[in-house]
């Protein structure tokens, strides 16, 4: 008899704590309310990704790539180059044969297959190709602009190129990929041989806050979507992702500012996204005035940035505040250059 009014005791109070977290209404009132930037709702996610068949030129680059070596000396030489503030560039190690991959990322788009109901989208196993290619071609780039070798521009519109297959996957780690990517492929642009091709106003153009704010609905539409039991926290979540989203999108100055009022390691390491993607607004405009400069042409001085302008005294070119680096696991190009002797 006491064992059975111990049970039911139980039972009256997993159902009393059940009923306490259980959110079914709350949760779908979350995810029906719109996110900004014209996001819509929760349910637009599915819409904006629908299922697309890897291509073959993806599976030749597999191939191509399949025992490509990986080498941390390159790495460390492109990470290297990165935080150089000068024109000079260093001798690259030895790099393997790109002929093959380079001629094909700028032949033929490549097309993964995307299925967003799937972790990661099905890509992590991709990332060490993306990252071995990436530095390979940028150090072929810097060993080409060393030799004052137009062509240089040619390994970087094959990273360029390589980067835009992850476009249309919002998952973060293929989100963190493309922007690494980019970000190095803006970083050493401004030591390229002039004239910069007109493919490189793409990597000007791009801006990663708002595919940040793609990745962070659609982790959200994930967690709704594979929660076995629709509960408070997750509709709290839900609304905390799409506020704090909204503030985001109001800010105007490249300089991010840690938000995260706890020390979670996944919430700092989103605030270091926040950081290189506002902080890459600023690069890009390095970039692009040092190029200006290099041709002799005036740099534009204003910035899209409110907190900071640019100038220019005949050798360096400067940011008119310091934005601190976010790198933790890679280099950001400096906001200082001296692009004359």
């Amino acid at each position: 008899m006491k064992k059975a009014l111990l049970i039911l005791v139980v039972l009256a109070a997993a159902v009393y704590v059940v009923s306490w977290f259980w959110a079914g209404d709350d949760v779908a009132a979350a995810a029906e309310q719109p996110w900004p930037d014209g996001l819509g709702t929760l349910a637009a996610v599915s819409d904006r990704y629908p299922q697309q068949q890897e291509n073959e030129a993806a599976r030749n680059l597999t191939k191509l790539a399949d025992g490509f070596p990986e080498s941390e000396a390159i790495a460390a030489y492109v990470r290297q180059e990165i935080a150089r503030g000068d024109l000079t560039i260093g001798e690259p190690p030895a790099i393997a044969d790109l002929t093959a991959i380079r001629d094909l990322l700028l032949r033929e788009p490549i097309v993964w297959k995307r299925d967003i109901s799937i972790q990661h989208g099905g890509l992590l196993l991709k990332v060490k190709m993306y990252q071995s290619l990436t530095h390979a071609l940028l150090a072929s780039a810097l060993g080409r602009a060393r030799r004052q070798e137009p062509a240089a521009w040619d390994d970087l519109h094959a990273v360029w190129n390589l980067s835009k297959s992850l476009d249309g996957q919002p998952p973060r780690i293929p989100r963190l990929v493309a922007m690494s990517m980019t970000r190095a492929i803006n970083a050493v642009a401004w030591k390229m041989p002039l004239p910069a091709p007109a493919w490189f106003h793409e990597v000007q153009d791009h801006d990663f806050v708002r595919p940040l704010f793609e990745t962070l609905q659609y982790e959200m539409w994930y967690a709704q979507r594979n929660e076995m039991f629709p509960l408070k926290p997750l509709a709290q979540t839900i609304d905390r992702e799409r506020i704090l989203t909204s503030k985001i999108a109001r800010l105007t100055e490249c300089e991010f500012h840690l938000v995260s009022e706890a020390p979670n390691p996944e919430l700092l390491d989103l605030d270091i996204t926040w950081q290189r993607a506002f902080r890459y607004r600023a690069e890009r405009e390095a970039t692009a005035n040092a190029l200006r400069a290099r041709a002799g042409q005036p740099i534009e001085e204003g910035s899209h940035c409110s907190d900071g302008t640019w100038s220019f005294d005949g050798k360096t070119l400067r940011f008119a505040k310091p934005i601190a680096l976010p790198e933790r696991r890679d280099t950001s190009m400096p906001l200082t250059l001296h692009v004359r002797e």
